[in-house]
Order: C-alpha cells, then structure tokens, then sequence
C-alpha cells in the first residue's frame, strides 16, 4: 500500500509525456488532490457534529487542457481503469456501479448544476497512489480534484469552502449519504495540523498535530467495497439517525424541530440531561425498533416514515433489516463520537498526546459496539497495534473494512509495524483468511506512517 513517492515535479512530467500519447496535445494545468485519514469523529459529520481529519502525502493527480466543445474525455495511467467519456449537463447520465468515471460525472454534475458557471470541457489524464477501498477517501479525492482540474481549465477560481460543500453534495451523486468531511480535508489540509471541521455551516479550525508522533496506517486486507450491498449497509446508518431525530421531535415537541442530531445542543430538553448517554438511555428504552414502532412513536405511518427517511438515490425503498433499527445504539455513538472530538481538540491543543490516543480508542470501541461498522478484523489489527506501543489505534473511514490507525511516538514506530507484520499479516491473517494475501506482495505493502499534509492545489503543467 505504499504509495508513489515521486514528487509533483516528476509526477507531473512522466503525466505530461503520456498525456500527449493519448489525446495528441499538451495538458496545461495539473491538479493534485490527496486522501486523507480521519483521526477521530466517525459518521459524526453527515449528523451535524464535528470530525478530525489530516490530509495524507498520497493523492490523485491529474493532467488537463481544455476543449473547444462540452465534452469529458477522461483516461487513466493505469489500464484497470477504462477510458471514457461524457457531455456537460445538470444531469449526466450514470456509469454501471462502482465505475470510477461516476466520480468525475459527480463533480461535473454538481458544478453544471450552477447557472453562473458556463463550463467547456476537458480532455484529463488521471493517475493516484492513494490505495482503493481503503477507507481513505480516494473517491473525495477524485471528485475533488475532477471539480478542481475542470474549473482549471475554464479559467475559474472557486472559494474553497464553498468547492467543499459542493462537492459534499455533489458525492451523492454515486449513491452514498455521507456528510463533508471528506471533501472539506482533501481541500483545507495542512501540514503538521489536524483540522476539526463543523459542519451546517462548513467550518474549519487547525489543531497542532504532536510533535514527534507519527500516524501508521495498516490495510485489514478486507476491502470496504462500493457494491449496491455496501451502500445499502453504508446508507442504512444515516437512515437509523434520521428515524431517530424524528422520535425526538415527537418525544420532546422540538421547536423548532430538529434537522439532525447535531441540532440537539441548542435545545433546553437536551442539556437538561447531564451527559449524552443519560439522554440517548431516557429517551430510547429499546435496542432495536421496526418501522411500525418507529411509526407509533412518531404519529406517522410506515409510508410516510419510509418516504422521508429511507429512500435510496434510485428511488427504491430500503428493505428494514431484520433485526430491526438500532436506533439507540447509533444515537448513542454519534453524541458520545461528538464529545469525544471536542475532547480530541482541547488535548491536542494542550499537546496532551496520550489523552488523545485514550480517545481514539473509545472510538473504536464505539464505532464497533454501537454504530456496527468494524469488523473482527479491524478489531484485531487495532489491538496488535495498542498492544505494540500505539498511544491509541481505531479503524478510519467508513468502516466495513479498510484500514487501522495508529497513533505511534517517533521512536516506535519501527517497533509497531513490526508487530503489524507478524502478530497481523504473517499470523492472523495468515491462519484466518490465507485466501486475502494471494494478491499481496509483502506485507510492507499494506503500511505506511504519515503526519499531516496540505491540501489540494492547482498549478500550471
């Protein structure tokens, strides 16, 4: 998983060369945008409630000119992903699920949606080194840096702000209803900083990342796909969240009611409680409704739940699971997740690292007991992590798979991806799931250690 460690230089010259191959003139502008790994606060975002995320030195990059027409051509360094191409429109037609092109579709999309953008298109050559369905957000990236290299080439600049939250949006367009954290990093990084990011409005603030201290990151090997099942798994805890603002609305008569739980704090019925497990506890007395309880609390019927709450991006109804909504255990992880973040930032600030690590391992605990998205894997990789010198270790991203995070002093850092080596690759994995390294080289490549990056940027090619 190691990624390209040419620099942008070198990167941007060996794509201007192959640039020319393809498309017979030369690209003018270059985009590179990175991946990232959040630090603490999961699903957080998409509920109104904050995140803490680094940008990470692994990114995609991309080669642009433009064209006199409204056509999208789009290839890639790598043959596994197929060239393609697409015109300019509010409403692009879909690639087949789990293409990469709908990512570049998402962002065109979102920006044709503009009446005050008349964009031409572009011919693009993109190549990447940040590992897929790693839970690093190479897909954020992707629509990040196709919005950046499109507006490049029309000559626009954009806030980049205002490009998060579009973006944020825009992300939708592939079928998953996530919140903005991964756009806002991959645009607001910065070296040696973690950035807590608030969201409804997007905000930003830099907390120092310790000095020091390093962040290692290892891939579980069970990949977080982006299949119609995943997404459905994926989608079905922002739908657990909405039933559950709608049960608080009805319980407490909200005025004005509550948009989402992040809207909880400004309300007195809230911060009566003394703390938000007193709260989630008083307020659902079951670990799992069906739709027809969740109707009875709400004074609403199942249609009607079903139309507000659970429609999927194609329209089609998601199934109720059978074991029912577990909307007291997901409320319980997005209030506690959200405290434990604003905690993260006050120990950053004072440079308190083991105070951090202590919170990221709650995280994890809670990311796995009530909000149901790590796997034993994870679950293992994150206790050979602790158990060889990691401050605090929990999985990132969106869980399902994907990668583990530690936080390491400098000094054993060496130590730690030794242990990964042998207590996780050569022997967990090995016993458990010998089938996931046929396609793996060493187990050098599925790590890495970063500190914080800066962010996407544009510049002439």
């Amino acid at each position: 998983m190691k990624g390209n460690s040419m620099n942008s230089e070198t990167i941007g010259a060996a794509m201007k060369k192959q640039f020319i191959e393809v498309y017979g003139v030369k690209p003018v502008k270059f985009v590179r945008a990175p991946g990232r790994v959040n630090l603490i606060g999961e699903h957080t975002d998409y509920n109104g409630y904050p995140v803490m995320p680094i940008a990470i030195p692994f990114t995609i990059s991309i080669a642009a000119a433009p064209r006199e027409d409204r056509q999208v051509r789009i290839s890639n360094t790598d043959p596994i992903f197929q060239a393609a191409s697409f015109d300019l429109s509010p409403d692009i037609p879909h690639s087949d699920t789990g293409q990469w092109a709908n990512y570049v579709k998402a962002a065109a999309n979102e920006l044709c949606s503009r009446s005050d953008l008349d964009l031409y298109g572009m011919n693009a050559l993109f190549s990447g080194d940040i590992p897929n369905s790693a839970g690093l957000s190479s897909s954020s990236a992707l629509v990040i840096a196709s919005a950046l290299a499109l507006l490049a080439v029309n000559d626009i600049r954009m806030d980049k702000t205002e490009l998060a939250e579009m973006m944020a949006r825009g992300e939708h367009y592939v079928g998953t209803q996530g919140g903005g954290m991964d756009q806002a990093i991959c645009l607001l990084g910065r070296q040696g900083k973690a950035v807590k990011l608030d969201f409804f409005p997007l905000r930003h603030t830099y907390a120092p990342f310790p000095d020091n201290h390093s962040i290692v990151v290892a891939h579980s090997l069970v990949r977080a796909a982006k299949t119609e099942n995943a997404l459905l798994l994926y989608n079905r805890r922002p739908a657990e969240c909405r039933l559950a603002t709608a049960i608080i609305n009805t319980r407490y008569n909200a005025g004005p009611p509550l948009s989402r739980l992040g809207d909880l704090p400004g309300h007195a019925f809230f911060t009566a409680f003394a703390n938000p497990v007193d709260f989630v506890n008083e307020t659902f007395d079951k670990s799992s409704y069906t739709l027809d309880e969740v109707a009875n609390l709400t004074g609403e019927n199942a249609e009607s739940l079903t139309s507000k709450y659970l429609m999927t991006r194609s329209g089609v109804p998601m199934p109720s699971p059978p074991e029912g909504f577990l909307i007291r255990q997901r409320a319980l992880h997005v209030l506690t997740e959200a405290k434990r973040v604003e905690e993260s930032a006050k120990a950053l600030g004072c440079g308190d690292a083991r105070m951090f690590g202590k919170l990221m391992n709650e995280s994890h605990r809670s990311c796995d007991e009530q909000y149901g998205i790590s796997t034993p894997e994870l679950n293992r990789l994150t206790e050979i992590m602790r158990s060889n010198g990691a401050l605090g270790a929990r999985l990132t991203g969106a869980g399902f798979g994907g990668c583990a995070i530690g936080l390491v002093r400098d000094e054993n850092v060496e130590s730690l991806l030794d242990g990964v080596r042998e207590e996780y690759y050569n022997t967990f994995i090995k016993e458990n799931h010998p089938e996931l390294l046929k396609t793996v080289s060493s187990p050098e490549s599925l790590m890495f250690t970063v500190k914080p990056s800066d962010g996407a940027y544009t510049r002439q090619l």
